[in-house]
């Protein structure tokens, strides 16, 4: 190669481009599930007015946990009035099979399940799921007890 009239070396010519994107044609595609709680389940562009309180001020957790143990501590005691004078059955066939053991095992398993609701809500508090699922625990708890007041009432017993 010989220097123009510029006295510059010319540049090496470059193929025309022939339409095919190397670059992406040739990466590989990793598709990997991952879970929407990757980053504790808050997406810091949305606002979430319930959860947000919830994650940053721990009492809230803590009472919400606290009022699930005593709607299940009531649904509990009103079981087993219920089953004490013969007008239900036990609906959850755990605590079913636990209450035909005996009724201290029954008790048991109840307290070892709300020991371990209790820990996991307080443990996952940081993850919108968890605190969700803690909310509908409390709404279906609270029916529950209210199912159970009407049914008591409605009969004479309460």
């Amino acid at each position: 190669m010989t220097a123009g009239p510029t006295g510059r070396m010319p540049e090496p010519e470059t193929p025309a481009w022939d339409g095919v994107e190397r670059r992406v044609a040739r990466r590989r595609q990793h598709h990997r599930y991952r879970f929407l709680e990757r980053r504790h389940g808050f997406d810091r562009r949305k606002r979430y007015p319930v959860f947000d309180t919830m994650r940053d001020h721990g009492w809230i957790v803590v009472f919400t946990i606290l009022l699930i143990n005593v709607l299940s501590f009531i649904d509990g005691y009103f079981t087993a009035a219920e089953l004490g004078l013969g007008i239900a059955r036990e609906g959850n066939p755990v605590l079913a099979a636990a209450n035909r053991e005996g009724p201290l095992v029954a008790i048991a398993v109840k307290f070892g399940a709300m020991v371990v609701v209790s820990t996991v809500i307080w443990h996952g508090r940081h993850r919108h799921s968890i605190l969700v699922l803690s909310l509908v625990a409390v709404a279906l708890f609270g029916g529950l007890v209210a199912y159970h007041a009407g049914t008591l009432r409605g009969l004479g017993w309460l």
